[in-house]
């Protein structure tokens, strides 16, 4: 089975977080809250069991090492942030994965190109796209509903924190495998944007700079990382605002 963007499997595909998140809120609200804390953990951990048996198809494939199989994707690294602030109960994780994490699952969803190059969306691969990006919306979606997620100013600086050492960490990672390899990462999309979605425009903005096998796009990276603290700080409104109306 095949996958066609703008067919009706993506607009599901597309609805399927919203009933999903919808159904979990109202069928799980007279749970206690460590109850929904314990849902949270079993609900993560499923994500990242189907991570790992995706990476477990690719390494069975020719039983090699393979770029795609360290987790640090922007949307395959959500997974483990969910999973620790569950069991942390950590603001900042919590908060990283529902102004960033949540997004950037939705936009994968929402523009999944990648998936149409899939020879069948049934496999242990194409299973982990669909059930793992709707996982991510709907965990953080529904974390945010049941107050645990609570963004501060300070809980946003940090935040915003994590975010710039992330973006700057896969930028070097991605450069050193390219080095290194012959073959560079696309880690947090550092390295060039994912075809169809609006980073392009950053893209197209700059140009690639070489030094030395190392290349940078300065203008996609500095306009990247703009947006996402924007965003950040958007969700951080949201948050507050919805604080502020629960106690009034």
């Amino acid at each position: 089975m095949t996958f066609t963007m703008w067919s009706s499997w993506h607009y599901l595909f597309i609805l399927s977080p919203i009933i999903i998140t919808v159904l979990l809120h109202y069928s799980a609200r007279n749970l206690s809250f460590k109850s929904k804390r314990i849902l949270g953990i079993v609900l993560s951990s499923i994500a990242v069991l189907f991570l790992f048996l995706r990476n477990y198809e690719i390494y069975t494939n020719n039983y090699l090492f393979d770029i795609e199989l360290i987790p640090f994707q922007v949307c395959h690294f959500a997974n483990f942030v969910l999973l620790f602030a569950f069991i942390k109960m950590n603001k900042t994780a919590f908060s990283l994965a529902f102004s960033l994490n949540m997004l950037a699952a939705f936009l994968s969803i929402l523009f999944a190109d990648s998936l149409s190059n899939y020879a069948n969306i049934l496999s242990l691969r194409g299973m982990a796209y669909i059930v793992g990006h709707i996982l991510i919306v709907v965990i953080a979606a529904w974390a945010f509903f049941n107050d645990f997620i609570s963004i501060s100013w300070q809980t946003f600086k940090k935040t915003a924190g994590v975010i710039l050492i992330i973006f700057l960490s896969s930028t070097i990672i991605n450069n050193l495998f390219g080095i290194i390899s012959g073959e560079y990462s696309n880690y947090f999309y550092t390295n060039h944007p994912e075809k169809g979605t609006p980073l392009e425009w950053f893209w197209n903005w700059g140009t690639v700079t070489t030094f030395g096998g190392w290349e940078f796009n300065f203008v996609y990276l500095i306009f990247s990382v703009i947006l996402l603290i924007f965003v950040t700080y958007l969700f951080y409104l949201l948050a507050k605002t919805r604080a502020k109306k629960e106690t009034i």
